[in-house]
């Protein structure tokens, strides 16, 4: 899948974090009574008249709510039980495209850490693992798909601010879903854990029957026509404030998942800005020439091949769309929830 990149420093992070200081994040804005807004870490002026999906997604501003300063402030990392050459790029992804939109950061935290931890690592899983009785008194850990997200708030800036001041701040969010928590069934520990969960997340994305077609030959050199309606999917999804999955292929094997968040122009090129997972303290980009209707990503190439061309053609995919249902239907809870206070 991917060749996760070195280690990082949080001395990088503490740098990133001291930019991010002056990048306008944005800041609460006062709540009237009659007409009443919502401003928090995703929205601006967000209307409770008319409130919709559509309008969540309207009040959103990229630049700010899907700045670096709220990536996942981990690296890519292989995983045992996925083959010698597979990392939870994918996992991460999703992961990141959730928090995106279901964390609130700068907020009056009400429930107890124990249960945020528990609750995080819920939405970072995708499924409940909770002990279930069964015959003769013994217990067993079940697995149950969460068909219904939730919005979380957290007191912390961000989950970055968090990694970085783990040392002085022990019970910040990163330090604690890193450290995770253990329930014991039938003298059997069960550890969750982020990363534990982040790869129980990938695994299931990438083992199920649907992705063969992700191995076929020859799928990283698409038509101008393929490519020509998948940037125009992207195009429409980005310009929307719609966060995107992306399988980026290499070739038959290297492949890598990124978060498309935004499309704009780099140097007179379109460039698609994305998270990518092999290095997350900064913005991957990934280009879409209009004359030979193709994609090229040589920064996130050399991150994930060790040999070839950078510039060369790849194959994207948007994947996971899926996905998008359940995340909008908490946003809008969570905002119907907040209009009425």
């Amino acid at each position: 899948m991917i060749a996760p990149a070195a280690s990082m420093t949080k001395f990088l992070s503490i740098l990133l974090l001291g930019v991010c200081v002056g990048v306008g994040l944005q800041p609460r804005a006062a709540l009237a009574s009659s007409g009443k807004t919502l401003t928090d870490t995703l929205v601006k002026d967000l209307s409770c008249r008319g409130l919709s999906v559509n309008s969540i997604y309207a009040a959103i501003q990229p630049k700010s709510s899907f700045h670096v300063f709220y990536h996942i402030p981990v690296q890519n990392w292989y995983f045992k039980s996925g083959g010698p050459n597979l990392g939870v790029c994918w996992g991460l992804a999703s992961v990141q495209r959730k928090m995106f939109y279901l964390a609130r950061f700068e907020e009056q935290e009400e429930i107890s850490k124990e249960e945020l931890v528990r609750r995080t690592l819920n939405m970072v899983r995708g499924h409940e693992l909770s002990p279930l009785q069964t015959g003769g008194g013994r217990e067993r850990m079940l697995k149950t798909p969460i068909h219904s997200y939730e919005v979380l708030k957290y007191s912390d800036l961000s989950l970055l601010s968090s990694w970085a001041a783990e040392e002085k701040v022990p019970n910040g969010l990163f330090p604690l879903i890193n450290k995770g928590y253990k329930e014991v069934v039938n003298n059997e520990s069960h550890w969750k854990t982020f990363k534990l969960d982040v790869e129980r997340a990938q695994q299931e994305r990438f083992f199920r029957g649907s992705n063969l077609s992700m191995v076929t030959p020859a799928e990283d050199n698409r038509s101008a026509v393929d490519n020509l309606l998948t940037f125009s999917t992207l195009k429409k999804n980005l310009e929307g404030h719609r966060l995107t999955l992306l399988n980026l292929r290499f070739g038959r094997y290297d492949q890598h998942v990124v978060v498309a968040k935004e499309i704009t122009r780099i140097d007179d090129k379109i460039a698609i800005i994305v998270y990518d997972s092999n290095s997350p303290l900064q913005n991957g980009v990934i280009y879409y020439d209009e004359n030979t209707k193709s994609f090229h990503t040589p920064g996130i190439y050399k991150g994930v091949v060790n040999e070839g061309d950078p510039e060369r053609a790849i194959g994207v995919y948007v994947i996971d769309e899926e996905e998008r249902g359940p995340i909008e239907a908490a946003m809008l809870r969570y905002y119907q929830a907040q209009c009425q206070k």
